[in-house]
């Protein structure tokens, strides 16, 4: 079962983990975080977990999107940036050690919508960081690491529109929101007015914009990593309402079909507890998702 976080296990976790590191690891059972030895030494790594063959190979593949702030922008030599890119390079620090230059040992897989979860299952990579929501149908097909970040559905608006805010403000059917056509955006705006929102079906997101530019849509719909990305694009945009729908991201592991995989979610799910307790998340949060967002959090369930 994953491991479940809430702001009363941060304090005990930090406790945990410190005591690990002054009396040593339980030996009465085995553990899939890394234990750091003295000296510029790798991280000690269980041999038969996967952990570890990835450590002996030098190397991690990571699936990531090209979609540009706040959680993954490929720059010119290969490499990324963004709030998902530095989870990745965490997680190669808890293989490799603090001391190493992550990046040497990432190989930057580039995926989107259609390939995130084949690149696992065909084994190209690793791990996908690439924005897949725990779902039930998700977890049939790859394995999922607990939450990484809690997100949600917004709107997109002109900086100069005051009238929407939050979402009871388009239910009225006075103001017109564009949502792609038989979307799960489109559908959740439905359901949550009553079918009383005015919605401006078109069939790509890019048809939105122009219609949100052109004044023909008041507001855009969608989920809120996607509206900021749009908000850093075009200054004169912002992002408003709180997120009316609860979707939780989670990295993507191959299944641990005969323990090919063995130990590696747990080990994954390890690392997110600590970069919690040691307040890393919260400030991965802050340098790459605050400037879009205007927001601040400490834990991925925030």
């Amino acid at each position: 079962m994953g491991l479940r976080l809430t702001r009363a296990a941060v304090p005990l976790l930090t406790a945990a983990l410190f005591s690990s590191c002054i009396f040593g690891p339980d030996t009465t059972k085995p553990s899939p975080s890394p234990t750091v030895s003295a000296g510029p030494t790798r991280p000690k790594l269980e041999l038969s977990t996967y952990q570890y063959a990835l450590q002996t190979k030098d190397k991690i593949r990571v699936g990531i999107r090209d979609i540009g702030p706040p959680m993954s922008t490929r720059r010119a030599d290969g490499k990324y940036d963004g709030f998902e890119a530095d989870l990745a390079r965490e997680i190669a620090k808890a293989i490799w050690g603090a001391s190493d230059d992550p990046d040497t040992h990432i190989e930057w897989i580039s995926v989107d919508a259609s390939t995130r979860m084949t690149a696992l299952t065909s084994d190209q990579s690793d791990i996908t960081i690439a924005g897949l929501t725990i779902a039930d149908d998700t977890a049939k097909v790859v394995d999922l690491s607990d939450t990484y970040l809690k997100t949600g559905q917004r709107f997109l608006v002109k900086k100069t529109n005051d009238q929407i805010k939050e979402v009871i403000d388009v239910a009225s059917g006075e103001q017109t929101v564009c949502a792609i056509k038989g979307s799960v955006w489109d559908q959740n705006l439905r359901r949550v007015t009553n079918d009383r929102a005015k919605i401006l079906a078109l069939e790509t997101l890019e048809f939105c914009v122009q219609a949100l530019t052109s004044g023909a849509a008041d507001a855009i719909t969608s989920d809120e990593l996607v509206l900021l990305g749009l908000a850093f694009k075009d200054p004169n945009t912002k992002v408003v309402a709180k997120p009316f729908t609860d979707d939780r991201l989670a990295i993507g592991i191959k299944k641990n079909a005969d323990a090919e995989r063995q130990g590696f979610r747990d080990f994954v799910n390890v690392v997110l507890l600590r970069l919690v307790a040691d307040r890393t998340w919260a400030k991965l949060y802050e340098k790459d998702v605050t400037p879009l967002s205007g927001d601040k959090k400490q834990l991925p369930t925030d």
